[in-house]
């Protein structure tokens, strides 16, 4: 008998496959704060970057564009390098991030469709990750 509570004490504390996916969310938080970083300073720096062609892109000034990106790219870069650690407050203000910027793609889908679908798939990994599994990150150690 108590053999077999301290197996099971065992294999409640070791990893399942879907640690790894929820370190990849994460990972790809991290990712898109630098990107987003990068676009905000580009904006910033270069303003005749980003063409915007009538009825393509809404945005206003781009000056205002390029601080929203540099702030939102800081704030998320925060949220993704704490979610290593797995605090439950890194997962909720991941989880936000995560689907502010899957709803802001629909503003780029006609300027870059590509780009804006295969950010909206990793947006929709990440939130899947982080609220079906990402309790298991502060399991593991």
């Amino acid at each position: 008998m108590a053999r077999d509570y301290n197996e099971a004490a065992v294999q409640t504390s070791e990893k399942s496959g879907w640690t790894g996916w929820v370190y990849f969310a994460a990972f790809m938080m991290t990712v898109m704060g630098v990107f987003q970083i990068l676009i905000g300073l580009t904006a910033l720096l270069n303003d005749r970057f980003y063409a915007a062609y009538h009825g393509q892109l809404v945005v206003f000034d781009f000056t205002h564009w390029g601080w929203v990106h540099l702030i939102f790219g800081i704030v998320v870069l925060m949220a993704g390098t704490s979610l290593f650690s797995g605090h439950a407050w890194a997962r909720a203000v991941a989880v936000v991030l995560a689907t502010l910027n899957l709803l802001l793609q629909f503003a780029f889908v006609s300027a870059y469709p590509v780009w804006s679908i295969i950010v909206m798939v990793v947006d929709i990994v990440i939130i899947y990750a982080l609220t079906v599994h990402g309790g298991e990150l502060r399991r593991v150690e």
